[in-house]
């Protein structure tokens, strides 16, 4: 491609140098009506200008061309880029989806282990005739046994009388 693009551009100043060679002995005048009015120019004038016409031309054409590709380059690229975090928003989406999925898997197997604990505290306290403690907490009742006094107080003495020294059944 670039081959030919050379040779062409060899081709069009060859060209170019025949046709100014070929207009510059002549002396008579070229008429050109424009906008109304009547313009006198040498051919090597309207050759010159023909070819400065034709070279804006090709340039706004190059131009042209240029930006609609780099139009259509940046489209591409917004496209891929879309695609790309779409891509990546449903990676996100699916990873977050089994995260919540296995934390869930986990809460449940907890909430099991600790179902299975209480059923088993339960049996082990309907087998001593008791009721159930809850993990992590004492028995108040063992530490009161525990702790009894020898002697018991008399009916409806309590300890704030006890400490007063007033009597309870006046």
């Amino acid at each position: 491609m670039v081959l030919l693009g050379v040779l062409l551009v060899l081709l069009a100043a060859a060209a170019g140098v025949l046709l100014f060679a070929g207009t510059a002995q002549l002396t008579d005048t070229v008429d050109v009506e424009i906008l109304g009015g009547t313009l006198s120019l040498p051919p090597l004038t309207l050759l010159v200008t023909g070819m400065v016409v034709i070279s804006l031309f090709w340039l706004g054409w190059a131009i042209l061309r240029s930006g609609l590709r780099r139009g259509k380059r940046r489209r591409v690229q917004a496209k891929e880029a879309a695609a790309a975090a779409e891509a990546q928003r449903v990676e996100d989406e699916r990873r977050l989806k089994e995260e919540v999925a296995a934390r869930d898997r986990q809460l449940m197997e907890e909430r099991r282990l600790r179902e299975e604990e209480t059923a088993q505290l339960r049996q082990e306290a309907d087998a001593r005739g008791t009721e159930p403690v809850a993990p992590g907490t004492r028995d108040l009742a063992d530490d009161h046994r525990a702790e009894a006094p020898a002697s018991r107080p008399p009916a409806g003495e309590t300890p704030r009388s006890r400490a007063e020294g007033t009597d309870p059944t006046v």
